[in-house]
This record gives C-alpha cells, structure tokens and sequence, in this order.
C-alpha cells in the first residue's frame, strides 16, 4: 500500500510572503485547514516534512505558509511541486471508500478468479468512477458501481467484478 499521498501541486506563489497556491488533489479543501505539515518528495533523499504555518482556502484552492519559505522568491522555486502526506496523518475515509493510489495497480479479476487485466487508472468525471482496466491486449472501461464491483481487497491487490454485469457496462478498446 501506499505510505505517502499526493495532496496537490503547488501552482504558483501568492502574494510578496512565501504563500504559494495549492491545486489540491481532494475533494474537501477544508481538510487543509487542520493540516500541521505536509512532505516534499526529493528522488535522493525522499520525503522531508515541512511545518505549515498557516491555510487559508477559497472555493478552488488551498493557500499554504510553509516553514522556511519566507518571500515570493522562496516561493516560485517551488512552482510545480507535490505536496505529500503520510498515510498515518491522512484523512480517515467512510467504510467502502479507498484511497485512488491503493486501487491503482490492483489486479481485476472476476468472480470465478478469471484475470481481466490491472487497474491502470480512474477517471472521475460524473456519477460512478470509471475504472481504466488495461488488459493483455487493449483496454477496458466500467463504472465503479457496486452491481459491477464485487470486491475491493486492498491487502491482496485484488478488485472483483460480476462477469455479468460487466458484459452489459463494459466499454472496450482492443
């Protein structure tokens, strides 16, 4: 499972004081205001934790003082930066629900144990999720319902689908 998520990119600094614009990556932005830290990502060192001083947040976007970032030089250096959070400081989700990093990668089977193919992505565009299937040759796509999905198993990696079911929704790209 994944241990760090992404939270969002940082767009742009705000103002003369080091805030920076955040495109965050949820789909509740008051989450941010509790928020005591986030971690930078650096392929050499890995994740390194930043205190946040102060959020603010409007209807789009989250607005972050990060410790040490005290001007707007400081802050255009971090133009196009992801902001992470650890897993154990996460928001905690409803039963039924999963984080999209955990799903991704997850390997599709249907009821019978049939191998359809790894998730690949998730498109959040109306109604139901559509899970992106890539499968040994093409791909397939279906909405996240629960009379197509049978099963989420985070801890084995494993989605199951109602073969039925997905016959009916299912879109293919072969």
């Amino acid at each position: 499972m994944t241990e760090y998520f992404e939270l969002g990119r940082i767009l742009k600094p705000q103002g003369v004081k080091g805030e920076v614009k955040l495109d965050a990556f949820t789909d509740d932005l008051s989450r941010f205001l509790d928020l005591d830290f986030v971690y930078f990502k650096n392929a050499e060192t890995g994740y390194r934790r930043v205190n946040v001083e102060k959020t603010r947040i409007d209807a789009r976007y989250a607005y972050l003082k990060l410790q040490g970032i005290e001007s707007r030089d400081d802050a255009e250096t971090l133009r196009g930066v992801f902001l992470y959070i650890d897993r154990a400081h996460a928001a905690k989700l409803p039963e039924g629900s999963y984080y999209i990093q955990d799903l991704i990668g997850c390997r599709v089977t249907d009821q019978t144990g049939k191998s359809l193919g790894v998730l690949q992505d998730i498109l959040q565009n109306g109604a139901a999720d559509v899970y992106v299937i890539k499968m040994e040759k093409g791909t397939c796509l279906f909405p996240s319902v629960k009379h197509v999905v049978l099963n989420r198993d985070i801890e084995s990696g494993i989605i199951t689908v109602d073969a039925q079911k997905l016959a009916e929704v299912a879109v293919y790209d072969i």
